[in-house]
């Protein structure tokens, strides 16, 4: 009986060092979403409240430039957000279907990614 009772102990030792190990070689991939339409969208209403009837080149040529810059600020945010979570960033609009309680374990960086880009103005 005594013996069944090691093996037993034994068993479960073993089991759980090979689970241990298991999960320590196989993380589970980190993920972010930010959902880049809103984002855009954003961007496009602050354009289209820039643009007026009889603007000058000079006039198109810089709301065309800062239209420019804000996708560059969007762009090195999104870097910076990778490296500060140590994650795979996806669009929101890739994932085709979530569950109605939204509890994904995919945590929604939009907020982040705007403050980023609000920073480098």
């Amino acid at each position: 009986m005594k013996a069944h009772i090691v093996t037993w102990i034994a068993s479960v030792i073993s089991a759980c060092i090979v689970g241990g190990a298991w999960v320590y070689t196989h993380p589970t991939p980190r993920m972010a979403r930010v959902d880049m339409g809103s984002l855009f969208d954003e961007q496009k209403q602050a354009l289209a409240d820039q643009i007026k009837p009889g603007m000058s080149e000079q006039e198109q040529k810089a709301l065309f430039m800062s239209a420019t810059a804000y996708a560059s600020r969007v762009e090195e945010a999104l870097t910076i957000l990778a490296k500060e979570c140590g994650c795979a960033v996806l669009n929101s609009a890739a994932i085709l279907r979530l569950p109605e309680s939204h509890s994904t374990g995919i945590p929604d960086m939009t907020a982040r990614v705007r403050e980023l880009v609000g920073r480098k103005q």
